[in-house]
């Protein structure tokens, strides 16, 4: 089941946990007391969407039961197949560091940095110096990926999509150059002008897990689920949801934020927080930073 956490920092309320501890939160019981009104406006503003507005906000869904659809049981098998056809065209396999990982490499000899005293004493001179060196092997490194998911009212599922994109796009490149990948979708908003924060936090994919690009997809690129399941998150906070969701952080806010939350122990550490994408130029920008970020994480 998800977490309503109760020991992180000051004034900041998070919820985490799995897509299906995410999908829990549909059932109005999951959501405190005070914000029950604001998610059933929710579900209200769902239902009465129509036309063009329910393509654009909504990606066409019309009920919660269209959104567990997606997320939950069938996927989103639209936006899966636009990702395989989009995905290729980027190019982005020449970019991929290679996963490394140091081991240190003990030698003995006759001269060396440190004396053997068991070996000098035995009169093993051939093996009686160690030298210590570090040499870089080629096998499996995990990386713990986040990225904001969503966006304001004025967000389109189209714009939406290219968030999805670029997500399912940097696992598949860096888990073909022999990564592990975790994926977390983030979401931070302040609650008015009361220093109030609520965080969420959801594993999309384990290091150890496929990729399914219909799970990710739907969670980073679908506005139907993010304003449904995504709007239910927001509203099980431990503080009152001021209606409108608060203001979303974005760029440093956001990474301190879960650096703050990481840092109490509260959260596993991220290796790295990737900006959202809502259009393909962002996506190509966003993606050829965070490769050069997996790279040389000392110019990041």
């Amino acid at each position: 089941m998800f977490r309503m956490h109760t020991d992180t920092p000051s004034s900041t309320s998070l919820v985490s946990g799995s897509v299906a501890d995410m999908a829990a939160l549909l059932d109005v019981a999951n959501i405190p007391e005070h914000n029950h009104d604001r998610w059933r406006g929710n579900v209200a503003d769902l239902a009465n969407a129509s036309g063009s507005f329910r393509e654009t906000a909504y990606g066409g869904i019309a009920s919660i039961t269209e959104a567990q659809d997606i997320f939950e049981r069938q996927g989103w098998q639209t936006g899966a197949d636009r990702a395989r056809a989009e995905i290729p065209s980027l190019s982005l396999g020449d970019f991929a560091p290679e996963a490394v990982a140091m081991k240190r490499r003990r030698t003995f000899a006759d001269a060396g940095d440190t004396v053997r005293v068991e070996a000098a004493m035995a009169g093993n001179w051939d093996q009686a110096y160690e030298t210590r060196t570090k040499k870089a092997t080629r096998q499996p490194v995990t990386l713990s990926v986040g990225c904001a998911f969503g966006g304001p009212g004025e967000i389109t599922h189209e714009e939406m999509f290219w968030t999805g994109l670029q997500m399912a796009a940097l696992c598949d490149v860096l888990e073909g150059a022999g990564w592990r990948i975790e994926l977390r979708a983030l979401k931070a908003n302040n609650f008015g002008s009361t220093g109030k924060v609520h965080a969420q936090d959801w594993t999309v994919k384990q290091s150890d897990q496929p990729l399914r690009l219909d799970t990710t997809l739907a969670l980073f690129g679908h506005a139907g689920v993010y304003r449904s399941h995504g709007w239910a998150a927001l509203s099980a906070s431990n503080y009152k949801n001021p209606g409108n969701g608060g203001h979303v952080q974005r760029g440093e806010m956001l990474v301190e934020t879960f650096r703050r939350l990481s840092a109490s122990s509260i959260i596993p550490p991220l290796s790295l927080i990737i900006p959202q994408a809502y259009s393909r130029a962002e996506a190509v920008r966003n993606l050829t930073a965070a490769l050069k970020a997996v790279k040389d994480p000392g110019a990041a």
